[in-house]
């Protein structure tokens, strides 16, 4: 069959630049398993391909898309499946992804064909096989972790856990064919590695503990320093929630990394009770390339930390700091602001950021959809429009402002911060280009109001 798979645009703030910009990893698993079975796919990535998607249709002449997309993308994911039912009623649509696979039932009211809740490709193949008739000894409901529609009424098959193990040798065609587009600021080009699914940690503000049913599992250490040696590119985002977590684990990546003699640079995401706790292992990553690690250290208090039931102290998070600027890894900060902060807190976090070497990134509380602390909230909030949960908008009331207050005191710490840090090497690519750019997308956003 000819199946086409389809990244939506990039909502929000960050699709007006080009200094964070992420290879369409989970289209290219999706486009490897589909090849491996002989159908034929294509990669339709919306952030970058302006052929409208009418267009795009006649062109390859589908049997069957996939839209896959985050919370954010919901409200157009729906679109998308709207005008590809307007276009070609006949043509499949199945919708997937991570906001998908935790809020299913959001799109019970869309006019997508099925709902894929899974990381893996084995029942994704084996829905495909359905589709074509190629498998007539499968029946709809031995098909795991699919959401379908029976007789007017969606069915919700079980969930599974799932081993990342089991996820074929990516094809990077595309990634290669595009390999300038991606980068982390001045880590360029930069390539994705999925490694694990879910996540060992119970954080209150993310839904990611809750995937592949609450059970963490990551690749064989072998497996990980195969596909890093194989993967053509100088730079590598190692896209755990939590890379820095096994330090038996840990200890054999970076044995298999210096017997491999791999020259790359790495950026990951960790904790800061780990990294307070390993410096001597977190010595030995940066000799073999650990170039950045995004660390949540969310707040500077012990009361707030346990608000979010981080299990995290602030003398650890100090420590973290400490020992990342020692070893002179880049350490990428990432902080949380709450409704419940006066004016004064807000000064407060920008002196104690400014007087560290931190590259900020200062996100709103945000009580997203699928995670532990949205039950508690969601009668308190000010907008149920996804859009809205993309970590930069106040979406419940603050304590002691308005919303508008608080909206400008988020950004006009922010904009302090990021001007305090403005000659730091990390933000290096940022000129004249930078500003074409953007207004380069604005050009293209305005044209998608016309033709989508």
């Amino acid at each position: 069959m000819k199946i086409l798979l389809i990244k939506p645009e990039t909502i929000g703030i960050f699709s007006y630049t080009n200094l964070v910009d992420h290879e369409p990893l989970e289209l290219e698993y999706l486009y490897t398993a589909l090849k491996n079975h002989g159908h034929e796919a294509f990669i339709y990535d919306r952030r970058h391909d302006l052929t409208p998607l009418k267009k795009r249709l006649k062109q390859f002449s589908p049997e069957v898309v996939c839209i896959t997309g985050y919370i954010t993308q919901e409200k157009l994911m729906k679109k998308l499946t709207r005008l590809i039912k307007r276009f070609d009623s006949n043509i499949t649509v199945i919708i997937g992804g991570s906001h998908a696979e935790i809020n299913y039932s959001n799109f019970f009211d869309s006019q997508t064909d099925y709902i894929y809740l899974l990381s893996g490709m084995e029942y994704f193949i084996k829905l495909i096989d359905f589709i074509g008739h190629k498998s007539s000894a499968v029946e709809l409901e031995q098909i795991c972790g699919i959401c379908y529609r029976e007789e007017g009424k969606w069915k919700v098959n079980k969930k599974v856990v799932e081993d990342p193990n089991d996820l074929p040798e990516v094809d990077r065609t595309y990634f290669y064919r595009n390999r300038d587009r991606y980068r982390y600021l001045t880590f360029h080009p930069l390539a994705l590695i999925k490694n694990s699914y879910s996540c060992k940690n119970s954080c209150t503000f993310c839904y990611c503990t809750n995937r592949n049913l609450g059970k963490y599992a990551c690749k064989k250490v072998e497996k990980l320093v195969n596909e890093i040696m194989t993967t053509d590119a100088p730079n590598i985002h190692i896209t755990d929630d939590n890379f820095l977590t096994d330090k038996e684990y840990l200890q054999q990546f970076v044995r298999l990394i210096r017997e491999k003699k791999i020259d790359k640079k790495y950026l990951v995401y960790g904790r800061a009770d780990f990294i307070a706790e390993n410096e001597e292992l977190m010595a030995e990553l940066k000799d073999i390339g650990l170039s950045l690690v995004m660390v949540g250290l969310e707040a500077t208090t012990d009361k707030e930390l346990e608000g979010y039931n981080k299990e995290v102290s602030a003398r650890q998070n100090e420590e973290c700091v400490r020992i990342l600027n020692k070893l002179d890894i880049i350490c990428a900060g990432l902080f949380i602001v709450h409704q419940d902060m006066s004016k004064d807190e807000f000064k407060a976090l920008y002196k104690w950021i400014k007087a560290r070497n931190i590259i900020p990134t200062i996100s709103v509380f945000t009580p997203m959809q699928g995670a532990a602390a949205y039950p508690k909230y969601k009668n308190r909030l000010l907008t149920l429009d996804p859009r809205k949960q993309d970590l930069f908008h106040c979406i419940l009331k603050p304590k002691h402002m308005s919303v508008m207050r608080f909206t400008y005191e988020y950004y006009k710490l922010s904009i302090k911060l990021a001007w305090a840090r403005r000659k730091a090497p990390l933000y290096a690519c940022i000129n004249f280009g930078s500003v074409i750019f953007i207004l380069k997308v604005l050009l293209i956003k305005l044209r998608r109001i016309f033709v989508i």
